[in-house]
């Protein structure tokens, strides 16, 4: 453990409570932090508008061929 020496000034039934109360509260923070700051995230969370990307019907007419010819490499 690199800090190990840290539980002969702090208790560990002090420290490792206090520790993940500071992780709890801090991951708390940065995620309301984003959902009042970035406008898309409620949209997200809520589930949108209710708009759905509309697929494109597929072409009826089949590809024309190119117009320009590659010549052949000479068989050896």
């Amino acid at each position: 453990m690199i800090y190990g020496k840290l539980w002969c000034v702090v208790k560990p039934s002090v420290g490792i409570p206090l520790f993940l109360s500071a992780v709890a509260i801090s991951s708390f923070a940065v995620h309301l932090t984003l959902l009042n700051t970035a406008p898309w995230l409620k949209n997200y969370y809520v589930g949108g508008t209710g708009k759905s990307a509309a697929a494109e019907a597929p072409a009826t007419t089949a590809a024309a061929p190119p117009s320009t010819l590659i010549a052949a490499a000479p068989k050896k």
